[in-house]
């Protein structure tokens, strides 16, 4: 059981590590964020903050509402993920220097990269079923609580983290509609090789 519950956290730290890498490869690349990232960029333009505190303190907010809201939903892998993509954002933004000259092919490999791994990390945090991450767990409670369907929850929930994070100042592009449309593909796949990989309980991911 303590091994189990250790591969669960690792997979927790795994997945947060990549969503943070990813995040920071769209920054890299300049073409657009993902709507949740795009909100967050918007929220450093309010704040004064990074990016990686941004994500910290929504995240964090989210956890926090969700508490009184409907708290079946937060689990430890909840709080976990919260506070360390934030944290693994700004780890990995020491290795993309601010102004540095990229080539267009790079900054398209770098956009290809972050869409990959945007979905993988997400897919191996939810493998980890340790509890919803903060904005996947507010989807699922406006989608119960009002019988959305899921489709059209994230889809209503990307358009409007997106809409005012471009307001706030935050970066819209065509990479933020390509991450709408390519995550959730990524995201099941990621989900149905880590089924391969290990034995845990996944009952009810599909």
């Amino acid at each position: 059981m303590k091994d189990k519950m250790l591969v669960r956290i690792v997979l927790v730290i795994l997945g947060s590590a990549v969503m943070g890498l990813s995040i920071n490869l769209l920054v890299a690349a300049g073409f657009g964020l993902d709507p949740l990232s795009l909100f967050q960029a918007g929220l450093c333009n309010v704040f004064h903050i990074s990016l990686g505190q941004a994500s910290q303190l929504l995240m964090t907010g989210i956890i926090i509402i969700l508490f009184f809201l409907d708290r079946k939903r937060i689990g430890i892998g909840s709080i976990l993920n919260s506070i360390l993509v934030g944290a693994f954002v700004n780890f990995f933004a020491a290795g993309f220097p601010a102004g540095a000259h990229v080539p267009l092919w790079g900054r398209l490999l770098s956009a290809a990269g972050g869409f990959l791994f945007m979905g993988m990390g997400i897919g191996i945090y939810i493998s980890a079923r340790l509890g919803e991450a903060g904005i996947d767990a507010m989807m699922m409670y406006f989608m119960d609580k009002y019988r959305y369907s899921l489709r059209n929850t994230r889809i209503t929930l990307d358009v409007l983290l997106a809409a005012f994070g471009f307001i706030l100042g935050g970066c819209l592009g065509w990479a933020t509609l390509i991450s709408m449309v390519v995550n959730g593909v990524i995201i099941q796949a990621t989900v149905q090789i880590m089924k391969q990989l290990i034995r845990i309980n996944y009952k009810g991911v599909e």
